[in-house]
């Protein structure tokens, strides 16, 4: 990664995968809390499912970009309005999200494949379990990647919250960073 000391935000690259990788997370989330609206077996559930599954592959496909953009690209460094030991905790924080939006799909498409069942990115294309059916190991895999998810929108949640509070209380430039260029 190339810190660049005269950028005062994020590459528009950069900054429209950040935008497309929360949006994929609402939705690959906020999908599973309409599975209880229909009953197992219906196409209306399959559908819920094939979102969630298929967002997800979308979600590894953003961040199979945008980390290497990162990695490469130049990227500003920590906003100078913001202290040291704030600075270490963002990033480190951004580590851990980074961690969790590898994790949590990548868990998935295992739960998937140990309950015998297909990955299908929107139709286009479908791959076939590679494994062997284990129910058994499959509940403790979903209890796993509950927990994932759960932490990755908690502390996605945190980071859009701290962001706000630099925008509102702090007024400084940590949101405006990661703005497109009309919002800042």
């Amino acid at each position: 990664m190339s810190v660049d000391p005269t950028l005062t935000r994020y590459p528009p690259t950069l900054r429209a995968l950040h935008w497309l990788t929360v949006l994929a997370v609402v939705v690959v989330y906020g999908v599973t809390y309409l599975e209880g609206f229909f009953a197992r077996g219906t196409p209306e559930r399959a559908w819920i499912w094939w979102t969630h599954i298929s967002v997800g592959l979308l979600l590894i496909a953003f961040l199979a970009v945008r980390i290497p953009v990162r990695v490469l690209g130049r990227v500003p460094g920590p906003s100078h309005q913001i202290s040291r030991p704030v600075a270490i905790a963002s990033a480190s924080a951004h580590g851990l999200l980074y961690l969790l939006l590898i994790a949590t799909p990548l868990v998935g498409i295992y739960l998937t494949f140990l309950r015998g069942g297909t990955v299908s990115f929107f139709s286009l294309f479908t791959i076939p379990s590679p494994i062997a059916v284990n129910r058994d190991l499959a509940g403790t895999v979903k209890e796993v990647h509950e927990t994932l998810a759960n932490a990755l929108v908690l502390l996605a949640l945190l980071h859009a919250a701290a962001a706000v509070v630099h925008h509102v209380v702090f007024k400084d430039d940590v949101l405006k960073r990661m703005l497109p260029e009309r919002c800042g």
